[in-house]
C-alpha cells in the first residue's frame, strides 16, 4: 500500500471517530412550549460536551424554554426563585437527552405564599 492510500484510510477513520462522538441536542430560544421546541431542528455540537435546558417562568403563564449545546461553565448558571420569577438550568450528557424541560420552577408555591401572606396582613391590621 502507498502512503497516500495509508494517509486517506487514516483521515477517514479519524473523521468517523469524530462523527460518532459529536453529541447532539435539541435547540430553541426562547420557546413557550416544550414540543415546539423539540420538532425543531436537532443540532450536532462541534466542542459542547453537555445538551443545555433552562426554563424560566416569568408571572404564571410567561414560560420560556431555551436549549442548546453548552460547556460545563454555562451548566453551573446561577438558578433563582423569587416571587414571580424562576429559572431552572440542567445539563446532561447523552444524545437528544435534553429532550424534557421539567425544571423545578414553582412559580405556583410562591404565588400561593405572596396571596396568603397578603390576606394574613389584611386580617391581622382589621383585628
Amino acid at each position: 500500500m502507498n502512503i497516500a492510500t495509508v494517509a486517506l484510510i487514516s483521515v477517514s477513520a479519524l473523521w468517523s471517530i469524530l462523527e460518532v462522538n459529536s453529541l447532539q441536542c435539541y435547540s430553541c430560544s426562547e420557546m413557550k412550549n416544550n414540543t415546539e421546541c423539540n420538532h425543531l431542528p436537532i443540532v450536532t455540537c462541534n466542542s459542547s460536551s453537555y445538551c443545555l435546558t433552562q426554563v424560566e417562568k416569568i408571572l404564571v403563564r410567561n414560560l420560556k424554554i431555551t436549549k442548546r449545546c453548552a460547556l460545563s461553565p454555562e451548566c453551573n448558571s446561577a438558578d433563582y426563585n423569587v416571587w414571580l420569577a424562576s429559572k431552572h438550568t440542567s445539563c446532561c450528557t447523552g444524545d437528544l437527552c435534553n429532550e424534557y424541560a421539567n425544571g423545578q420552577t414553582n412559580i405556583t408555591y410562591n404565588t400561593l405564599l405572596i396571596v396568603a401572606a397578603f390576606l394574613a396582613l389584611c386580617i391581622f391590621k382589621n383585628i
